[in-house]
């Protein structure tokens, strides 16, 4: 149910966009999404359908690309994606870690008619 609000300011920041530019229709919206956002891009794009109905973001799609977390190796500085961690790093075997968590969420662009 997160989902709803950052819903809300993606649409009111890219109808606000549109409007000033004379757009007459989004067609598609480009996200980018962190892994530990928790977001979930059908929902997102559910709501933007229910919310855009008889604007011109109206029957807008979502393409959303999910960013993965990474994780840095203290000891000899690889990273590599937090599903390749296993307790230790794969090039050195050292447990002295850091998870970089990806809590990005970004409107990366928009597509027009």
């Amino acid at each position: 149910m997160h989902e709803l609000a950052v819903t809300e300011y993606v649409f009111n920041l890219i109808k606000k966009q549109a409007d000033a530019n004379n757009v007459s229709h989004v067609d598609k919206i480009h996200l980018l999404i962190g892994d530990q956002c928790d977001y979930v891009p059908e929902i997102i794009e559910e709501y933007l359908q229910v919310m855009s109905e008889g604007t011109s973001l109206a029957g807008v799609k979502v393409d959303a690309t999910v960013k993965e977390s990474m994780v840095l190796c203290k000891d000899c500085g690889s990273e590599f994606t937090r599903h390749e961690f296993k307790n230790v790093c794969p090039k050195c075997g050292s447990d002295n870690l850091k998870l970089n968590r990806c809590t990005d969420f970004i409107v990366k662009n928009i597509e027009v008619s």
